[in-house]
């Protein structure tokens, strides 16, 4: 690994300090190095904060005239929460900055660059830059398409059953598949399942099995099935937003405990419409990477509608012969099969999982 790359992966690090605190802003590292010792570094930790070029500019010890800064997302040109950037970059005395991606946000979109080259400064795109869009893959989406990232979730059988023909499915697979779902589930804006599994499973949709921040919990309620009385309503660990029916009316309960809405219209199969949720989530509320764990109904409905971005299938080594499909409601002739890319591999104690990204929307 040649130098750059080595202070780019340590900004890339740096940056994950700020998940779960600072969406819809991206995750942001800044590392600054003269004659090859790191004099600075920091992290965007909090919205409406500092950003990662300003606190790695506060955490220089020494002369920065002539240093490198090694940033993972172009740096701002705008004020927003914060003053911009690049201003303080330039008058930091920075020789040279090199930058894993350009910033997608039409605000910034290559003026960054722009200015610190106008001032003089050498600047260098595209170090690890696979990496800085995968790190920020939903700000990327959203800022690209106005829709989050989006993970759908699966733990099934060897025969492709999430759950038997009575229902039930805990557990389908093992401990340590749920403690890795715990950590993709830090990895995003928000978890969202459907009212069925919240009245059925009465889950916390918390991260407790690894370090890292709750996400917030989103119900997708269309019936107004989940009970008031649900954990994920009524306890303080995480925020909740309930997607509902405006003809169900708010109600006090939902005041009471601190629950968001997101209301809209089902349709006449009293289903809402998942290109209006996911475009309200990320534009009313900031959610701009989802992680659904939804049944059946829920996992059908969404890979129906071509949303899914990433799709993850943990494998328990059984066998049931008959359950609930989550691709039930799907039906597709072999040439019109809709494609994926093998993204990752593994294991999980006895399970295994694989990681697949949509080509179409991936």
């Amino acid at each position: 690994m040649d130098i750059s790359a080595s202070y780019m992966k340590r900004a890339l690090s740096l940056a994950t300090r700020g998940r779960g605190n600072v969406h819809p802003n991206p995750l942001v590292g800044a590392v600054v190095v003269k004659d090859g010792t790191v004099i600075g570094e920091g992290a965007h930790t909090q919205l409406g904060h500092s950003h990662a070029e300003i606190n790695a500019l506060r955490d220089i010890s020494g002369d920065p005239h002539g240093a490198t800064m090694y940033v993972n997302l172009e740096p701002c040109t705008y004020h927003g929460r914060t003053p911009p950037c690049v201003p303080a970059i330039i008058n930091a005395g920075i020789h040279s900055v090199v930058v894993g991606t350009e910033d997608p946000n039409p605000k910034v979109s290559g003026s960054g660059i722009r200015q610190l080259r106008e001032a003089g400064i050498e600047v260098k795109v595209g170090v690890l830059e696979q990496e800085c869009r995968e790190l920020n893959r939903g700000f990327i989406r959203y800022m690209e398409t106005g829709f989050p990232w989006v993970t759908l979730k699966l733990a099934s059988t060897i025969d492709g059953f999430i759950a038997d023909r009575n229902g039930v499915s805990k557990w389908v697979t093992g401990s340590e598949s749920r403690k890795l779902v715990h950590q993709w589930r830090s990895e995003h804006d928000a978890v969202l399942v459907g009212a069925n599994t919240v009245a059925t499973d009465d889950p916390q949709l918390t991260v407790r099995a690894v370090e890292g921040a709750n996400p917030v919990r989103i119900v997708v309620d269309s019936r107004q099935v989940a009970p008031e009385t649900a954990r994920v309503f009524r306890d303080a660990d995480a925020e909740t937003i309930l997607v509902t029916d405006p003809e169900s009316g708010n109600g006090q309960w939902k005041s009471k405990h601190g629950i968001q809405t997101v209301t809209l219209s089902p349709d006449a199969g009293g289903m809402f419409d998942w290109e209006e949720i996911l475009r309200r989530l990320a534009g009313e509320k900031g959610i701009l990477s989802v992680f659904v764990e939804g049944g059946a109904e829920v996992a059908s409905s969404l890979m129906r509608s071509g949303y899914v971005n990433e799709l993850i299938i943990m494998t328990a080594p059984k066998i049931i012969g008959q359950g609930l499909s989550p691709f039930r409601h799907i039906s597709l002739p072999l040439e019109g099969a809709v494609q994926w890319s093998i993204y990752e591999t593994g294991r999980s104690g006895k399970d295994s999982y694989v990681r697949y990204r949509s080509r179409e929307r991936g």
